[in-house]
């Protein structure tokens, strides 16, 4: 047969109630007396933001470095290069094609997304129609530069 006083349990492997746990009708009448509902973190100030609270599950890093890319702007532009002639078109005009482009490098540890977002539009706006290149190698960066620019 059953005892006639039960021993309590435990709510929960929590704290048994107490002052600072109310109950739903305790809150109520805070609030209708003109005050704010008891805070659900006993610690936790009635002054708090709440704008503070940040999602850091689906935000990106406020200051995030750009990664400077340490390639030769030739190689770049030869790889943009043959890339063009085997997909049709510039990896920097469609966000697919450039994530594609990047991706291995990327992936090795050569910059950042926006770093190769800032060398490719450093290594476009290097150059327009009318330039005339004096050294060698801009000479030859400048030729690139047409094949892959220079109709646009």
């Amino acid at each position: 047969m059953a005892d006639a006083n039960p021993k309590p349990l435990p709510l929960d492997g929590g704290d048994p109630p107490n002052e600072s746990n109310k109950t739903v009708s305790d809150s109520a009448s805070a609030i209708a007396a003109g005050g704010s509902p008891p805070s659900k973190h006993p610690n936790e100030s009635s002054d708090s933001n709440e704008n503070e609270i940040e999602d850091t599950a689906t935000s990106k890093p406020k200051n995030e470095e750009i990664k400077e890319v340490e390639i030769d702007n030739i190689d770049i532009m030869n790889e943009i290069l043959e890339y063009r002639n085997r997909k049709g078109g510039c990896p920097g005009n469609n966000p697919d094609d450039f994530r594609r482009f990047c991706y291995p490098y990327i992936f090795l540890g050569i910059g950042n997304a926006r770093g190769w977002i800032k060398k490719m539009k450093e290594i476009k706006n290097k150059f327009n129609r009318e330039s005339a290149p004096t050294e060698e190698v801009d000479k030859n960066e400048f030729d690139l530069w047409k094949k892959i620019w220079g109709n646009e």
